[in-house]
């Protein structure tokens, strides 16, 4: 359904952009105009007086976009409706060529979602549940959440965020608990998400938006899926997965490339390999015993001969750059 708002508002803006130039976009059927006072007018005439008034456009996927003009401007609503129906799915408020509002509408033509557009900076967000209760109304200023008051089903105030702190609650339409954040100066810091069923999904840390501290994520029985550290939105540091409960891979990550020892396991404690993310030494297990060990150079398989001279070789040649630069 997203993927086909998101192609609809494409062709659309398509449609709005060429409404005063032709009618020729492959996707349009019919577009007539009328002026503000009713009567319908030729395209030739509505673009050479630059009439006030609608531009109505019948796309050849069934969903009739009215526009309303003035002076050839984006100035009043704009709709669009549901394919092959009069019902409006989403509302536009212009001023002057400026979106200020816009409103999402389900198929009963209940509001599902509006946001307000306060100033060039900071707006308004409120989705409702699918029985028109009020599900969230929050204020944002760029990126950052400034206010927000989280409503249950019933009606019931539950969390709010006040200034840029506080809890933040987001359910799904019809009332399901979603995920929980906690939220300091604006930003979230910390989330939690949950299946269906109540238990938790994942637990989440976060800095300015993206991720940063340790992530955890369970099965939906509660059982661990993974452990991962993260800074500033790239894996770093000890990474651990889990099959059915028990640890079975163990990746060290730099700035998000993996970075040291690799590790795989047998039934979450007997180790069965290790290598050097293909670089070095790559040890076999058997029965938690080193059995087998291969040599790799930069990701390349290579004897161990190979691998110690080519070692020594980088080695003199950082020595000769390091004599070189103290000189």
């Amino acid at each position: 359904m997203r993927k086909q708002v998101c192609a609809l508002f494409g062709v659309i803006g398509v449609v709005l952009s060429g409404c005063n130039k032709n009618a020729n976009n492959e996707n349009v059927l019919s577009q007539r105009y009328i002026h503000k006072y009713g009567y319908a007018v030729s395209q030739e005439e509505w673009e050479a007086k630059n009439y006030p008034g609608q531009v109505v456009t019948q796309l050849k996927n069934g969903v009739t976009v009215t526009a309303t003009y003035e002076n050839g401007i984006l100035h009043g609503p704009t709709t669009y409706t549901f394919a092959h129906s009069q019902t409006v799915e989403t509302y536009y408020l212009y001023n002057w060529g400026n979106k200020v509002k816009e409103i999402q509408y389900n198929t009963l033509g209940m509001p599902i979602r509006e946001k307000v557009q306060l100033s060039p900076t900071r707006y308004s967000m409120t989705t409702w549940y699918n029985e028109g209760v009020p599900m969230l109304i929050e204020e944002f200023a760029g990126e950052e959440l400034v206010d927000g008051q989280y409503f249950t089903t019933a009606n019931d105030l539950e969390s709010r965020v006040e200034k840029g702190h506080g809890l933040r609650i987001l359910r799904d339409e019809q009332g399901v608990l979603l995920a929980k954040e906690m939220v300091e100066e604006g930003y979230a810091i910390k989330k939690e998400t949950f299946y269906s069923n109540g238990t938790p999904e994942s637990i989440v840390f976060y800095h300015k938006g993206k991720l940063h501290g340790e992530k955890k994520t369970f099965a939906l029985g509660g059982e661990p899926l993974a452990v991962e550290q993260w800074v500033n939105g790239n894996l770093h540091g000890k990474s651990t997965y889990y099959k059915n409960g028990t640890r079975y891979l163990e990746i060290t990550y730099m700035y998000g490339l993996k970075n040291g020892i690799e590790r795989h396991y047998i039934d979450g404690g007997i180790l069965s390999r290790e290598n050097d993310l293909r670089h070095g030494p790559s040890v076999v297990y058997f029965d938690g015993k080193p059995e087998e060990r291969q040599w790799f150079y930069a990701g390349q398989s290579v004897s161990k001969a190979k691998f110690e001279d080519m070692n020594s070789l980088d080695e003199l040649v950082g020595q000769v750059s390091y004599d070189s630069n103290r000189r």
